[in-house]
Formats: C-alpha cells, structure tokens, sequence
C-alpha cells in the first residue's frame, strides 16, 4: 500500500520533536499529538493488511477551504473518507445523531461526530467534481473508534461506524470485494487530491451553422446581406480561449463550501472537541500578534513555569556555593 503523508510538522520518519509538538498544539489544538497516534495505529495496520493497488492519503487539506480530512483510501474496493475518533466512554450512533452517556440515558454530545465524518465524504466528492470531472464511485465516509475504551451503540447510523473489532473485518471485506474502481481511475483520484488543477478549456468549439439565404426570386427582391465570415468569428474565438488556458492558476478557486448546508465547512473547520478529525480550525476573532486567547495563555504557563525553574536552580546553586 502507498501512503502518502500531507501532515505538517513531521520529520521524515513521521515523528514530532519538542518545538514542533508544541508549535503544532497551539494551531491545531492540545489533542493533536494524541489524534496522529491514533491515526499512526490505524494506518500501519491497513498497511499490513492491504494489498498492493491500495493509496491511503494522510491529513490532506481541500485546497484553501480549511478543511483537513484525516485519512483517505483509495483502491479497487472505492473511495473511503475516514474519520479518527480517539474517545473514551460509552457513545450512541443513531440515524444522524451522535449521544453521549449521561447517567442511565443518552444526550447529545457537544460534537457531532456521525454529521462531520458524512459532510468530510461531501466535501472530498465537491473537491474533485469542482475540477470538471466525475467521481467514479461514491465516497463512503467512516468513523473508527481508534481507543478501546470507545464503546459505540450503533443504530442505522447514516455511515459506517467501526469500533476497534472491526477494522479487522473491514479490510478483509476490502480485500475479497468485487473490484469497482479501475487502476487508472484510482491513479487520477489521488492526482486530483494530491495536486488539484482547474477544469480543462475547450479550445475547439462547435462553429454554428450558417445562416440560410433567401432565394431571390424576383428582380426587385433587396439584396441580402451575407453574414460575417467565419474565419472572424473563428478567430475571435482561438483568442478568448487562448486567453482563457493562460490565466494562471488560483489556489482560491479550490475553495468552495458545500450547496446543501452553507455551515457545513464551517463545523469541519472548528474545534475537534476531542473528535480526532484534524479538521482546519478557526479560532475566535479575537488575535495578538496572530495568536489566540488560549494561545497566549499556554505561552504565558510555560513562560511561568520555566521561570519557575530558573529560581529553583538559582537556588540551588548559590545555596551550594
């Protein structure tokens, strides 16, 4: 299996060092070492079990939308979105709804876990389709519960929902379904998600036909006048296409929202909430120096505390001298 790893921060052997780990806590969240060890279990374990045709795609960004799905699997059995949970505790999945246990009931939880994952499959689908091609086969979007400590009562959830006993099945399922994806399409796939590019131009349009000229019967009929040649208007044409395929290409045209919920890409690009989706994040509007509230505090503890440090082997040091 390919792997193909977008995450930002890493070093070549996919580990974080101190500065990175904190660098990249203050701008996706205190969770986010935890959600790429849980995404780190998971993917050596696809890794071991599915066979050569598969390409999984790791933390990739849709264009400038924000949006950052976790894992993407591509190969003969389809396209899958896969969403990491890396919760604790006892969780329903009814329908669309995604509860929480609260004493001897169910509640809803403060993020729904089953609407991301499924607009995380709509989105990837509207961020290949905006690129003027058609997916071959529907994107499925799945939840994994990576801990076991992760107990999930499932009834008709709207997508699939695994707990850690069944990704086993999951991927043996993979291995001996019917092929529905050809090489080349899967090929194309990954191409469009990895290095998006806008729709192709036409440069050879259909030349209308020209129009018919009255017969002139009789002498004193007026003269019809001859429409224009074609060559001009197939000239003026070569030149607005040729202008068109120049335009260079804008990263902001990969941006797009989702027609059927306009606050879709805006719940993907908020807090995790402990969901394990490395969705893009935009923090409240109130910023120092770029960085948030709760960013400035953290800095401001480990300010504290390294001061704290210094005194106590000052100390140390001249109470020994």
């Amino acid at each position: 299996m390919k792997i193909i790893d977008q995450t930002p921060l890493i070093d070549e052997k996919g580990n974080l060092g101190l500065s990175q780990r904190i660098q990249g806590m203050l701008k996706f969240g205190f969770n986010w070492p935890t959600e790429l060890l849980a995404q780190k279990a998971i993917i050596t374990f696809f890794d071991r079990n599915l066979e050569k045709g598969y390409t999984l795609i790791r933390n990739q960004s849709l264009g400038q939308s924000g949006i950052i799905i976790p894992l993407i699997l591509i190969g003969p059995a389809g396209m899958f979105a896969i969403n990491i949970a890396y919760l604790k505790g006892r969780y329903e999945a009814k329908g669309e709804a995604w509860n929480v246990e609260s004493g001897n009931r169910f509640k809803p939880a403060p993020v729904n876990l089953i609407q991301s994952t499924a607009r995380m499959g709509r989105a990837l689908t509207a961020f290949i389709e905006r690129q003027g091609t058609k997916v071959p086969e529907a994107v499925e979007s799945i939840l994994i519960a990576a801990d076991p400590g992760l107990h999930v009562e499932s009834d008709k959830p709207a997508i699939r929902v695994l707990m850690v006993d069944g990704i086993k099945p999951f991927v043996i399922g993979l291995s001996n379904s019917m092929p529905v994806l050809r090489s080349d399409s899967a090929l194309d796939m990954v191409e469009r998600i990895t290095n998006p590019r806008p729709p192709k131009h036409k440069t050879n349009l259909p030349q209308p036909a020209p129009a018919p000229v009255p017969r002139q019967e009789h002498a004193q009929t007026a003269p019809v006048t001859p429409p224009p040649p074609q060559e001009n208007i197939s000239r003026a044409r070569a030149i607005f296409s040729a202008a068109d395929e120049e335009k260079p290409i804008n990263p902001a045209d990969f941006d797009f929202a989702l027609a059927e919920d306009a606050a879709a890409v805006k719940a993907l690009q908020q807090g995790r909430g402990g969901a394990g989706s490395t969705s893009g994040m935009k923090r409240g509007s109130r910023r120092i120096l770029g960085m948030s509230m709760k960013q400035i505090a953290l800095l401001a503890a480990l300010g504290i505390a390294l001061i704290c440090i210094l005194a106590v082997f000052g100390y140390i040091l001249f109470g020994m001298s």
